[in-house]
């Protein structure tokens, strides 16, 4: 059963790690935040064996929102990603993980689906193109995940995004908060919409409006009995994580949320 360690950003990672695993946890997706302290590829084995040693495999490695991340800049902002994803990549590696967690990229202002599609899909191929090339001998799979804000909220840009793109190492977190904000009367549709191209889920609630408020499965508006059911429809089989970001009580909200997360999982056939 895996969870995200930025729900709990507050607290040190030491910290954190016992909290998960008391509640049941036995793999983490960790948070980049949470690993400031280990400077080195050296201390982010230490890390790793540290949880090992604690029964928690490593669930992937989350670097969304680094400030390095400007893929519709400047070619020297450009640049600067591909070397900001290039050390993510080494980053995760040295943990023991193969997948990286990033944001596909913020909206720039005012501008339109017609721009995103015509002007900064080709940029964004293009780079990620080349992080590809670089993980790919290694093994690492690139997730994107869509914020209410950024431009694969669009599901023309990220079918096309996803299509261009080799499948094996390249694909969509669909993390249910962000989808419920953005797209409030359509986010079971988007499921339908992207299809295969979704491999990773982060498993939440929402209230509908507030875009980084992860509430506990059931304590907000979400249907999550339907998107649970449209990925059982789409057969799905990739991963899941229990993310509760930004909610004020996640300490309380991690056993019973465990609960709902097992049983989200049993019912589309992932191993826990």
């Amino acid at each position: 059963m895996r969870g995200s360690t930025i729900t709990l950003e507050d607290y040190p990672l030491e910290e954190t790690l016992r909290i998960f695993r008391a509640s049941g946890f036995d793999s983490l997706e960790l948070w980049k935040g949470h690993l400031r302290r280990a400077r080195t590829a050296g201390l982010h084995s230490q890390v790793a064996a540290a949880c090992a040693g604690m029964g928690i495999s490593m669930g992937g490695l989350n670097s969304v929102a680094e400030e390095y991340y400007q893929p519709f800049g400047t070619s020297q902002q450009r640049d600067a990603t591909l070397a900001g994803l290039k050390a993510d990549t080494d980053f995760a590696l040295s943990l023991g993980t193969r997948d990286l967690l990033f944001w596909e990229g913020v909206a720039p202002k005012g501008t339109t689906e017609a721009e995103w599609l015509d002007r900064l899909l080709p940029q964004l191929v293009e780079l990620l193109q080349c992080a590809i090339a670089y993980g790919k001998p290694k093994g690492v799979r690139y997730l994107v995940e869509p914020h209410p804000f950024t431009v694969g909220m669009s599901d023309r840009f990220l079918t096309r995004l996803c299509d261009s793109l080799d499948p094996d190492f390249f694909g969509v977190t669909y993390d249910f908060c962000h989808y419920g904000v953005a797209r409030k009367t359509d986010y079971v549709s988007a499921i339908r919409n992207l299809g295969h191209r979704i491999r990773h889920l982060h498993f939440s609630d929402s209230d509908q409006q507030s875009s980084e408020l992860h509430f506990p499965p059931g304590a907000g508006r979400l249907d999550i009995d339907a998107i649970l059911a449209a990925f059982k429809e789409i057969g799905y089989r990739g991963s899941i994580t229990l993310d509760l970001y930004g909610y004020p009580t996640p300490i309380e909200a991690l056993p019973r949320s465990a609960a709902r997360l097992r049983r989200a999982a049993e019912f589309l056939g992932i191993p826990d």
